[in-house]
């Protein structure tokens, strides 16, 4: 059997950044690379938290174009624990993360190129479900689509300077204008935030452009509108008007409006609703870009301030081109620059601030947000915490840049525990605010990524989510050897607060193949026990539903089909579940049929106890923990 490289194996290594509320652990899981490590797929940033699919046991993601644009590999598949990812389809690059159909079992989004597409859930039989060859949508949607109670898409379609709507699909796959937003009090454009349904309610953030900070700003004042909370019945019909429950004040906090350019600013705010009807939300700044100035002609221009964790283009010389910001950080007008946290009631009534970010524990939230069975609301901020990296690959033999100019702050996740707020006559005597976890980008083994994206609860108790920029090193497909990289990574909140310390990883080249073409089935793990193959062919050292050694490699020809190759092992210190997936094609197209489903095994009952074993064990630990 081959071993794999020791390149490889040096991704096992367990996430060491530190998680400041005991009992929990946030994991690193993977990391996406658009030029493609030797044995893995290009993947590009991830602009949205990922699926979970709870019957195969797997998380599915959209990335913003891999290597060489669209032609790479954009949606990938990665079985939750760390390893490797597996690329799924082509040209599906996106900045919105997928909708799950209520009934039907398919994932819907909207690309790139302003097309609506289903996708089986796991991630086979992409669909286009509408054609926008005639740009009928813009092509840089921003907010994650939601089903309405008739199982029809909702989305909002933008160009992000002169008009918002909300859109719907119908189940003819045609699309209804249900409104255009013209509710700046201002005149000008009108931006859309993150929508949340509840009833037959639809509530949703509206976003006043106030100018680029320190350029073209309107107004310093604290009372000055930036933005609004709408609320309203959903019909048949387009809207007639759109009620507003609340406007924010530049004191409260805007709303993300300048989403057009800028990779981080793309990310929308949103909504999150407890079992007592009151709505969770934040607030941010409405542009992450501020004034600069060309040294060379004198010209002022809006350039990457850093305050959410993006490029930050302090005296940045590019040949002649010298680039300034013309203030100290935080770069910007207004009270608020880190952003706020907050609750109303759906009418209206009891809107309150209930944290406002210093930097240090979080600046600028944005992104999906959940609450858990246990009363914590969850979410991240993009920038602030306590490290500050650039966004790089880092070439071997090369420093990593220590310039502070050039480095932002790498993001948080902080919790809520709604039943310890308190508020007296409209005064916060206690918040529930908890700083979680500190994001890590840079050259460091505990690196876990850059401006994370928001989270996303999935059925088997845990958090997932992404970050736009901080991946860990790798070896490319030509040879060179990047001590970091700036495309994203996925990570877990395990709130059990187990940390697993080894890892199960899978690679099949390539991962579709035409008959008669060999393919090499590649696997390893770090500090795991006990594994067992699951699926795939019977082939060599490969039998599903039997022990197989920690690492090795085979190459196969098999029939047409499509395979499944699975390995279950248990972590050698902790005894929580290790497992790796990856999908083989052969002169096949992924099907939708409900009988056709990729799925784990061949029906042979060993790997299904050993699950059960070691779902066990798991339980036993975190009691004996706790």
């Amino acid at each position: 059997m081959k071993k794999l490289s020791a390149l490889l194996l040096a991704f096992a290594f367990p996430s060491l950044a530190t998680t400041a509320v005991e009992g929990i652990s946030v994991n690193h899981l993977t990391s996406l690379h658009s030029t493609g490590p030797v044995g893995w797929p290009t993947a590009g940033k991830p602009f949205a938290p990922p699926i979970y699919n709870a019957e195969r046991d797997q998380l599915l993601g959209l990335s913003y174009f891999g290597y060489k644009g669209e032609t790479a590999p954009s949606m990938w598949g990665l079985t939750p624990v760390r390893g490797h990812y597996f690329a799924l389809a082509k040209e599906v690059a996106g900045v919105v993360g997928f909708a799950e159909h209520p009934t039907e079992d398919k994932l819907y989004s909207i690309d790139l190129k302003g097309n609506i597409l289903s996708v089986h859930s796991d991630g086979s039989n992409k669909v286009i479900l509408f054609d926008n060859t005639e740009e009928e949508l813009n092509n840089r949607p921003n907010v994650q689509p939601i089903f309405d109670n008739q199982e029809r898409l909702l989305f909002i379609d933008t160009d992000h300077k002169t008009y918002s709507r909300l859109m719907r699909l119908e189940k003819d796959n045609t699309l209804t204008e249900l409104y255009r937003f013209n509710n700046n009090p201002h005149g000008d454009f009108t931006a859309a935030g993150g929508m949340l349904l509840s009833g037959n309610i639809l509530y949703g953030y509206l976003g006043y452009p106030r100018g680029i900070p320190h350029l073209n700003t309107l107004s310093i004042d604290d009372d000055f509108i930036v933005g609004a909370l709408y609320a309203v019945e959903l019909g048949e019909n387009p809207i007639a008007a759109l009620p507003l429950i609340h406007e924010f004040t530049l004191s409260q906090g805007e709303v993300p409006w300048h989403t057009r350019s800028g990779d981080e600013g793309r990310i929308a705010t949103y909504l999150v609703e407890d079992e007592a009807g009151y709505l969770y939300g934040s607030t941010t700044v409405g542009s992450c870009r501020t004034k600069g100035i060309i040294s060379y002609s004198g010209k002022a221009i809006g350039f990457a301030s850093g305050l959410c964790g993006g490029d930050s283009q302090v005296h940045n010389v590019i040949e002649k081109n010298e680039r300034l910001i013309h203030t100290e950080y935080p770069h910007y007008e207004g009270s608020n620059p880190h952003g706020s946290l907050f609750r109303i009631k759906k009418d209206g009534s009891e809107f309150n601030l209930l944290h406002t970010f210093d930097g240090e524990n979080g600046s600028q939230p944005r992104g999906p947000m959940v609450i858990t069975d246990t009363g914590f609301l969850y979410g991240t901020t993009m920038s602030g915490g306590i490290h500050k990296s650039e966004n790089t690959q880092v070439l071997e033999g090369n420093e990593y840049p220590t310039h502070p100019g050039n480095t932002t702050f790498d993001g948080t996740i902080y919790r809520l525990n709604l039943a310890d707020i308190q508020i007296e006559n409209g005064q916060i005597i206690e918040s529930g605010f908890e700083h979680v976890h500190s994001f890590k980008a840079g050259i460091a083994e505990d690196s876990d990524g850059k401006v994370p994206t928001g989270l996303m609860l999935a059925e088997n108790g845990k958090l997932y989510g992404t970050t736009l920029y901080g991946g860990r090193g790798y070896s490319d497909q030509y040879g060179g050897t990047f001590l970091a990289d700036n495309r994203g990574t996925v990570f877990e909140v395990d709130l059990s607060g187990i940390t697993p310390t080894g890892s199960v990883s899978i690679s099949i080249t390539p991962g579709n193949a035409q008959l008669g073409e060999e393919v090499e089935v590649t696997w390893s793990s770090h500090n795991a026990a006990d594994c067992v193959a699951i699926g795939g062919a019977d082939v060599g050292d490969w039998v599903p539903d039997g022990q197989i050694e920690p690492q090795g490699s085979i190459k196969i020809s098999p029939e047409s089909g499509i395979y499944t190759f699975t390995i279950n092992c248990r972590d050698a210190d902790v005894g929580a579940r290790l497992g790796a997936l990856s999908t083989l094609y052969v002169n096949a197209e992924a099907k939708i049929k409900q009988e056709e489903t990729l799925s784990y095994g061949n029906g042979g009952a060993l790997g299904w106890v050993w699950l059960i074993v070691l779902a066990a064990l798991t339980r036993l630990r975190t009691r004996a923990k706790h």
